[in-house]
């Protein structure tokens, strides 16, 4: 009896092994703080992501909440001006911690201005957010195994899409690249559109103090597999990805790379995580999301629909008082998880709130204030991050404190 009660506990313990844990995601929507101030890097800290230095947060950042967002209301607009290189005076730049690990997705949502300039007589850039540990080996650093390592998107002449990374090797004093292709055509980064872009690396293992070949970096470029290099050798040391490097400005070492106009690109949906389920736009379809009119409700007390002012016309439900509400009927939600949940309101009214419920106010899934947009005419998109069950639902929009019309409402999958 013993003997088979010490297997029981050997199995069990061999089993828990085998359970991969994974840190908890990292996620931004830039929904705070409100629209038109800069994103600090202290404001970056109230979202939960922490760095031990920043260059540009606080002068070249701005929270854009009137022209361009991928979800929700608002999004992070980034300036280069004109003439200026490197992260001192272009672009922002942040070394944002996360939990060491040996294996990393990293995923955003990128938009460059209409008239961005690739550069000047030389075009080259580095886009976003990267991976990166230990000492952060870059900038020209022979990578040694002992001082880290970094792998971020880059821009080259006209728009080319790249992979930039230091690794043990690097074939010149700076780091090596590859290019994005899809169906072996290179990839160029559009002007003026969204695009999804996620990252994975791999540290590579270690055998008494040697660095095998064996590290890894996959480039996902709108879902679709872009680059996939392998034989990569990062440390020699314990080093593990701790870092989501935000590192983006013009250059190259000289003035020749700077932009010829004032330049932005705008970020949105930033996800960092060691569990490619929680990347959503890698899953087949995408993220799911789905949204509805709010005038198609099933059932409702206490409200009216007209016609609206809001772009692309239609109706929307308005005369919205107090303890009002309106429900929607056999909503499929596939799978369990966190959802950016958006609503399209009017109102010249302050101290409104939604309360966002299922099964008939059974479950209270978060609440949101509804800000003062100017007028019953004048629409902004706001939203808030719940949690909701898998299953099939009955969704209800109650207006805690009324006073507002609302246009529609979505869900979107963050992870």
């Amino acid at each position: 009896m013993k003997k088979k009660v010490l297997l029981l506990v050997l199995v069990f313990f061999m089993m828990m092994g085998s359970v991969v844990a994974y840190a908890a995601p990292k996620v931004n929507t830039f929904e705070r703080p409100v629209r038109g101030s800069a994103y600090s890097l202290a404001q970056w800290g109230v979202d939960g992501w922490s760095a031990p230095w920043d260059l540009g947060m606080s002068t070249r950042t701005w929270i854009d909440g009137y022209n361009f967002n991928h979800s929700g209301g608002q999004s992070l607009r980034v300036f280069y001006p004109q003439g200026q290189i490197d992260p001192q005076n272009s672009g922002a730049q942040a070394p944002f911690t996360v939990t060491p690990g040996q294996e990393y997705y990293l995923s955003y949502w990128v938009r460059f201005s209409s008239d961005f300039s690739w550069g000047s007589t030389e075009n080259a850039g580095k886009l976003g957010l990267g991976l990166a540990g230990g000492a952060a080996c870059s900038g020209g650093q022979e990578c040694t195994g002992y001082n880290g390592f970094s792998s971020r998107m880059i821009w080259r002449s006209g728009g080319q899409a790249a992979i930039y990374y230091y690794h043990m090797g690097n074939a010149g004093q700076y780091g090596d690249y590859a290019v994005l292709k899809n169906n072996g055509a290179d990839i160029y980064y559009p002007k003026g559109s969204w695009v999804n872009i996620v990252q994975r690396l791999k540290v590579n293992t270690v055998t008494n103090g040697n660095a095998n070949p064996d590290g890894e970096i996959q480039i996902w470029y709108n879902g679709t597999s872009a680059a996939n290099i392998t034989g990569l050798r990062f440390v020699r040391n314990t080093d593990k990805v701790d870092k989501a490097y935000f590192s983006s400005f013009f250059g190259g070492a000289t003035s020749a790379f700077a932009p010829q106009n004032d330049s932005y690109i705008w970020y949105d949906d930033l996800k960092v995580s060691t569990n490619k389920a929680e990347i959503c736009e890698l899953a087949v379809g995408g993220c799911y999301n789905r949204t509805f009119q709010a005038e198609s409700y099933n059932s409702m007390s206490g409200v009216i629909t007209e016609t609206t002012p809001d772009t692309g016309g239609g109706q929307h439900v308005g005369a919205i008082d107090s303890q009002d509400w309106i429900a929607f009927s056999n909503v499929n939600i596939p799978t369990a998880g966190t959802y950016l949940v958006e609503y399209r309101i009017a109102t010249p009214n302050n101290n409104g709130k939604i309360s966002l419920d299922i099964n008939a106010g059974g479950t209270v899934l978060g609440q949101i204030d509804i800000p003062n947009t100017g007028s019953f005419s004048t629409y902004r998109t706001v939203s808030h991050q719940v949690q909701i069950p898998a299953g099939t639902h009955q969704f209800g929009i109650y207006a805690a404190t009324g006073g507002f019309d609302i246009n529609w409402w979505k869900i979107t999958k963050l992870y």
